[in-house]
Order: C-alpha cells, then sequence, then structure tokens
C-alpha cells in the first residue's frame, strides 16, 4: 500500500478513533486514505487551532496522543499556539502535517517556511518523513514518545511522500514509564517525617482514575492535606474534607496559597513549583521541597531537596506504603480557618448588584448546584477565576484550561472533545476567547457536538482593562470593545442561545442551557467592572 494508506491502517491499530484537522493540498492524499477508514471519525474543524486543541484536549482527558493533521506552512503556524499549549501542560498528542514536495524544499516554495524548526521548540519529539520505508517506523516513534513523555510530538510529510509505496505490518505502542529508585522513597519518607505542616501539591502527573486512586490511599492514611495545581483540579474531589483547592496565579484561593507559603514540608506528586503555583516564585515556603515530576528541566528551577524524575502514580503508591505518619489537627484546622475567609469573601460576591447587568459570581454558584458531573473547559482571562471558585472539580480531569500557557482559544474545542468522549461538557469562555473561534460553532452543529458554552460577556479584555484603571491611572486604551449578541449569533449557526443581563433572568438561563440537546451558547452580559473572586494576598507587579 501507499503511505498514506499505510500511515491510516497503522493509526486504526494504535486505536486512534478521531483525527482533528483542516484539509489542505499536501493532506488530500492522506484524507482519501481516511475515507476508507470509518472507525476513524474525521472532524472537519474551520481552524488548525481549534482542530489542534482538540487533540490535545483528546490527549488530557484520556492519557492517549489525540490526533491533528494540518497543511503545510499556513496550517501548520496556525496550530503551533496549540501545540505550545500541550508542550507546557505536558499534554500527549501527535500533530501530522504536510509540507512542500522534497523537490521544492529550501527553494522558498509557496507554502514553504521552516515550521520543523517551529515545532522543534514547542514538542518533545519532532520528525521528518523523507523515505516512504520509514513511515511507519516514525509513526510509532512518535506515539511512544508522546505517551511516555507526556508532551506533543510532530510528524512531517513532504506532499510526493504520501503516494509512495510503503511496506506494511501492524504496530504496537510501547508503553514504559520512569520508576524511582528506593532509595528517592526513603529520602521522600524521612523529609516527610519531621515535619510538622506538610502539603500535597496535586498536578497532572497525579490527575487520572489510577492516579486519583492512589492519592486517596496516601492523604487517608496520613491525613495530609492537599491543593492542586491548576492542570490537577480533579485528582481528588474538591469535596473531600482534605482537599483546599486550586493554588497559584490565576484561579488559586487565599488559603490553597497561605498553606503553601506557611508549609514546611510541600510534596509535588506528578508536578513541580512553577511561576503559576507560586505567583513568579513569591509565595514559597520555608521548609523542603519534594518533587516528582516527569519535566526534566523542573531541576534547573528551584534547589529541591529532592526531585525525582519519575512515574507519579507509583510513586505515590510506593510512598503510602512505606510512610507512617499523621499530619497534626492543628496543621489541618489552621488551613480550615483561612478556608472560611475565603469562603465567606466569595459567598459575599454573589451578594452584589450591578446595574443593568447580571452578576457573575451569582450566575456560576447557582449553576454548579445544578450542573452535576460535567467536564468544565477554559481558556485564560478573569472569566477563568469564576471557573476555578464557584464550579467544582469532583473527578479526575476534570477541568481543563490552557494553565501554563496562558493562550485564549483553548476552551470550545476542548469542550467539544469532551462531548465526543462522552462526558457532559461545559467551555467557560470570555467574550475575547469566544471571538477567537466562534467559527466552529460551524463544526459543533455539523458534527452534532452538543457542547454548553458560557461566554461571560464583559465587552473587554478584561485582564488589561482592570490593569489599565488601577495601574495605569485608567488610561484605558484598546481594551474595550462591542460585541453581537451571541445567543442570536449562535441561532444563526444553526445552535441555540440564551441572554442574561440581569439577575432575575439566571435561573431560567440555567435551565436552559442544562436542558437543551444542541449547541448552546449562553450569553451573560457582566459589567467590566465586576469583582471577581481573585487572591490578592499575593502582589503580581
Amino acid at each position: 500500500m501507499d503511505v498514506a494508506e499505510a500511515v491510516a491502517n497503522s493509526l486504526s491499530d494504535l486505536g486512534v478513533r478521531r483525527i482533528y484537522g483542516v484539509i489542505g493540498t499536501s493532506l488530500v492524499d492522506f484524507i482519501d486514505a481516511l475515507y476508507d477508514f470509518k472507525q476513524i471519525r474525521y472532524i472537519s474543524c474551520r481552524h488548525e487551532q481549534v482542530s489542534a486543541s482538540m487533540a490535545d484536549a483528546e490527549g488530557r482527558l484520556t492519557g492517549f496522543p489525540g490526533v491533528a493533521v494540518a497543511h503545510a506552512s499556513p496550517g501548520t503556524l496556525n496550530s503551533a499556539i496549540s501545540v505550545a499549549n500541550a508542550y507546557k501542560d505536558g499534554s500527549p498528542m501527535v500533530l501530522i502535517s504536510g509540507s512542500v514536495r522534497r523537490n521544492l524544499k529550501g527553494k522558498n516554495s509557496m507554502l514553504e517556511a521552516n515550521q520543523f524548526e517551529v515545532m522543534k521548540q514547542i514538542t518533545v519529539g519532532c520528525f521528518r518523513v523523507e523515505e516512504p520505508a520509514k513511515a511507519l517506523e516514525t509513526i510509532e516513534k512518535a506515539f511512544s514518545i508522546a505517551t511516555n513523555e507526556c508532551g506533543p510530538v510532530y510528524v512531517e510529510f513532504p506532499e510526493d511522500v504520501w503516494g509512495e509505496i510503503c511496506p506494511y505490518s501492524p504496530i504496537r505502542l510501547s508503553f514504559s514509564r520512569i520508576k524511582a529508585s528506593d532509595a528517592e522513597i526513603e529520602k521522600a519518607v524521612e523529609i516527610i517525617k519531621k515535619s510538622s505542616r506538610p502539603l500535597i501539591v496535586a498536578g497532572y502527573g497525579l490527575n487520572s482514575s489510577e492516579g486519583s486512586k492512589a492519592l486517596l490511599e496516601l492523604i487517608e492514611k496520613t491525613r495530609i492535606p492537599v491543593v492542586t495545581t491548576g492542570n490537577g483540579r480533579g485528582a481528588v474531589s474538591e469535596d473531600h474534607r482534605l482537599c483546599f483547592g486550586r493554588v497559584g496565579f490565576g484561579g488559586g484561593s487565599y488559603h490553597a496559597d497561605r498553606a503553601l507559603r506557611e508549609s514546611d514540608c510541600i510534596i509535588c506528586l506528578g508536578c513541580q513549583l512553577s511561576d503559576i503555583t507560586t505567583y513568579s516564585y513569591r509565595n514559597m515556603p520555608k521548609g523542603d521541597i519534594i518533587a516528582v515530576t516527569l519535566d526534566k528541566e523542573a531541576g534547573e528551577k528551584l534547589n529541591y531537596s529532592l526531585i525525582s524524575y519519575s512515574d507519579a502514580v507509583d510513586f505515590t503508591k510506593r510512598l503510602t506504603a512505606k510512610l507512617d505518619f499523621h499530619a497534626e489537627k492543628g496543621w489541618i484546622d489552621e488551613i480550615l480557618s483561612l478556608k472560611n475567609v475565603w469562603e465567606n469573601f466569595v459567598n459575599g460576591l454573589c451578594e452584589m448588584k450591578y446595574d443593568g447587568f447580571a452578576n457573575p459570581s451569582l450566575f456560576f454558584k447557582k449553576l454548579n448546584e445544578k450542573l452535576g458531573n460535567a467536564v468544565v473547559c477554559a481558556g485564560q482571562g478573569m472569566h477563568v477565576l469564576y471557573a476555578q471558585n464557584y464550579l467544582k472539580a469532583k473527578f479526575p480531569r476534570s477541568y481543563l484550561a490552557a494553565t501554563n500557557h496562558g493562550a485564549m482559544g483553548f476552551g470550545l474545542p476542548a469542550a467539544m472533545t469532551a462531548k465526543l468522549l462522552g462526558y457532559e461538557s461545559l467551555a467557560v469562555l470570555g467574550d475575547g476567547e469566544l471571538m477567537m473561534t466562534i467559527q466552529d460553532l460551524e463544526t459543533a452543529v455539523r458534527e452534532k457536538i452538543a457542547v454548553k458554552i458560557v461566554v461571560v460577556n464583559d465587552n473587554s479584555y478584561r485582564v488589561l482593562y482592570f490593569r489599565q484603571k488601577h495601574q495605569k491611572e485608567g488610561r484605558i486604551y484598546g481594551t474595550l470593545h462591542t460585541n453581537p449578541d451571541f445567543a442570536k449569533l449562535a441561532e444563526l449557526f444553526g445552535a441555540e442561545g440564551f441572554r442574561v443581563e440581569k439577575d432575575s433572568e439566571i435561573d431560567e438561563g440555567i435551565s436552559r442551557l442544562l436542558e437543551s440537546d444542541k449547541p448552546f451558547v449562553l450569553d451573560l452580559v457582566i459589567s467590566p467592572d465586576s469583582f471577581a473572586p481573585i487572591n490578592t494576598d499575593v502582589l503580581i507587579e
């Protein structure tokens, strides 16, 4: 068979069931091969940022690489933001790209840019297939690296390679995570046992069904309190008595941030202490720091007491078996008292009135009461503070966001993928973020993906508006704009919509959102001056 057929066969062998992309001349042979593989659903999107983010979200939700395809140069470069999201957050995905024919390479041809070098900077593996005989070997390497190293891998095919003959034999994925040494486990036990105020920081590396079970066994045995990173939300239910929510910039709570600062032993499982977790390293603990992570660059950032480049799930299980320790009740009571302060503040925001606008805090508090178990997806912007503080993550990987890259545009495609995978899903978007991906409402309607979208519509880029208002003496410039009626616009796409402009419309809006069996956009109109639940205890320059 030719390379296009062989690659399609190999993806099917590996268990790939969805491919997201935007077709182009450098891909047409491969897309034609997919026509005969009905077990693989090709989702045709309207922009490559969306298709690549959908693949990223599949990797986050399943732990198995999501797959996107992109046309040569313009399409590939359009994918770059989403690939960087996956790279920064440690999400397994594979981007298969077309490129110019081999005889045109290096001649500054149409559709040619040095896309390979661009992708090399934001992936954990980067390959170009020029010899047809190496096509399947390369696909096998790509999936193995993406899975084992937890990140995106890029594979580039010149347009003329697709049609050449390729030997075919089934390929199998090799899965092997590095395990910690016994000495590392023993050292962790020694460090923890001498502490009086230990705190677990649970990250994405522990955010799976197996990881959640291991974490629960550890905290039930030791009573060590837990906070999570943005990508760790759901590793333990936020309703659990020992879970104190999200820590760090962009949604961290007062009590979680204070607990990090006051702890004398931080145990990072499946993560590290990053600039996000610590507010640019301003909110740092006073004692020992243990990190269990697959990020080989982590050790260059801080002077860890112990850093283990290993699988966090295995580490947690073995730590639990070895650790005979109970956290002091006074430490937990101290965090609980801080939590009460934060909850009084967050609940107080729900009582505020905004003339001519709805109260977003009240909306999201009520939505949380009715939402049930859903995967909540967001990108970046002040609107994520509502999703972070009012919508509880109750099961593994139930909150997805572009946490470490800070990119807008991830929320809608991620929620679409979650729905395709059988979850109830909700995209929480700002108006600025939705306008970057709104064209793919057509994809949701055409593909019958009944995604639910809440647009926190403040007619602004509100993070920057606030900075201009409070740090630039009110010199507002380039941060306020006007929007269409998003509910009506949704209807023009063939979706459903409802507009909430005042508090008395909140209940009806939530009911319509949750009862709809079609793609649905709830346009939540708020004041750009409305308060969001942000921890001001740690100031950022």
